[in-house]
């Protein structure tokens, strides 16, 4: 029977998880990380949460955001271009600064959750495809899984 973690249980289930990132070679996870992270949730997992504007001449163009977890995966969100400023090479200038920071900041691996329209645009930056996500927020709205190894 599955049932919500009690506080009796977090004990033993810190134990279970420490034990288990352990094995994967994660020791740094260890049992007070993981006491921790039952308390918090997974907003402990997340090292790095930023939303970023592209600006020129003082007017946005576009914004996108960068969410960092602990194990320094980086997954890119809110891609997006004002309509007049698309099409005119602004979309990949965001990109590529995104990226330069990753790199900066040593990010392993980038990925964006794509429609299929945008899979081009992210193969021409390096990125690659490695799923599909079916249905994922709406009937017939599929996304692609994009990845960029960084280091």
């Amino acid at each position: 029977m599955l049932k919500k973690l009690t506080n009796q249980d977090r004990d033993e289930v810190s134990k279970l998880l420490s034990s288990y990132w352990a094995e994967r070679g994660m020791p740094e996870y260890d049992e007070k990380w993981a006491k921790e992270y039952l308390l918090e949730g997974h907003k402990k997992e997340i090292a790095n949460d930023e939303f970023f504007v592209y600006k020129k001449s003082n007017k946005i163009i576009g914004t996108i955001s960068l969410i960092t977890d602990v194990s320094n995966v980086a997954e890119i969100r809110d891609f997006v271009v004002k309509p007049k400023f698309r099409g005119k090479g602004y979309g990949k200038k965001i990109l590529r600064e995104l990226i330069k920071l990753a790199e900066f900041r040593k990010i392993r691996k980038l990925y964006a959750l794509a429609f299929p329209k945008f899979e081009k645009f992210l193969s021409s930056e390096g990125f690659e495809k490695e799923g599909l996500l079916k249905n994922h927020f709406a009937k017939g709205e599929d996304l692609i899984i994009m990845s960029k190894f960084l280091i």
